[in-house]
């Protein structure tokens, strides 16, 4: 893009046009109860300090794939696949699937997929005497990433 041009506004992506796929084992489960994902690569830093130098330098020594996910407490979906390792079973690591595709960008389609997803916390129940409905968040991990469809260039 030359520097005297501006993005348009039409080509920012509605996060409404996001459709989340989770994988566990040969199980493609269409994930319409989430209405939030957040998935982001961290980087591991070690400080780097030499003679002669008064900045304090960084080097990247690891990688570290974190996130959330939440949605609606439609289901007893987490409590299933969370007891066994509670009752001293295989904890449940799975893949999630992203697609974003909104038809008015001209941005494209862009898939990603990480892979071992595990999630910090089972969601049980969250209730209150309110107007509300129930909702459940957690913070996971992931130890894998693939790009599977890029989003065109700009």
């Amino acid at each position: 893009m030359p520097l005297n041009e501006f993005m348009n506004g039409r080509d920012a992506i509605s996060t409404k046009d996001a459709k989340v796929f989770m994988k566990i084992g040969d199980q493609i489960i269409v994930m319409s109860d989430t209405n939030k994902i957040k998935l982001k690569i961290e980087k591991k830093k070690t400080d780097v300090a030499t003679f002669g130098d008064h900045w304090k330098k960084k080097k990247v020594t690891g990688v570290e794939g974190t996130g959330s996910l939440s949605g609606y407490l439609i289901s007893s979906r987490w409590l299933k696949y969370g007891l066994p390792y509670v009752q001293g079973g295989q904890d449940l690591y799975f893949t999630i699937q992203v697609e974003v595709e909104d038809k008015t960008s001209k941005s494209g389609r862009q898939v990603v997929t990480v892979g071992e997803v595990n999630l910090d916390d089972i969601p049980i129940i969250d209730a209150e005497a309110d107007d509300g409905v129930m909702e459940w968040e957690s913070d996971l991990t992931f130890e894998n990433i693939h790009l599977d469809t890029p989003f065109d260039e700009q």
